[in-house]
């Protein structure tokens, strides 16, 4: 995914980036953007060109990290819940335990599943830049459509 911004801050070897988020993205969060207060969208990036504060950069990241974020944060729990039901059914069959096993199984399961969807969050935000500043834009070049 590529995107233009400005630097608004340069740390050792990173840069704090002003970008706006694609239509498309909603508040998917994969390619690292959090949303500021004043609804303004920051990504820390590599600084791999130099740039300073004020420059307009052209900002790549990988697509890999959007594609996995949302297998984790979508799939994931329907895998879960399709895991419960069919527990709960195997369950029932074998044990006759009580009707709606399955319906419970599934849900437990679903529920489950968020506590693993916020444990690999917290894995992968933990202080992995999934970002690179590649270009310094010039201001009189008109920025390219962002291609997500």
């Amino acid at each position: 995914m590529e995107q233009i911004g400005q630097v608004v801050k340069v740390n050792e070897g990173t840069a704090l980036v002003l970008v706006r988020r694609h239509q498309v993205c909603g508040k998917c969060g994969g390619c690292g953007i959090a949303i500021s207060g004043a609804g303004e969208n920051q990504l820390e990036a590599l600084n791999q060109v130099g740039a300073v504060v004020g420059d307009r950069v052209k900002v790549v990241s990988d697509t890999a990290h959007v594609l996995r974020a949302s297998f984790v944060a979508y799939i994931l729990p329907m895998l879960a819940l399709l895991a419960g039901v069919y527990a709960g059914q195997v369950l029932d069959q074998t044990f006759a335990l009580f009707a709606r096993l399955d319906i419970l199984l599934g849900i437990l399961f679903f529920c489950a599943s968020y506590f693993l969807v916020r444990a690999y969050d917290k894995k992968i935000a933990a202080g992995q830049i999934k970002a690179s500043i590649v270009a310094i834009v010039p201001d009189d070049e008109l920025p390219e459509d962002e291609k997500c």
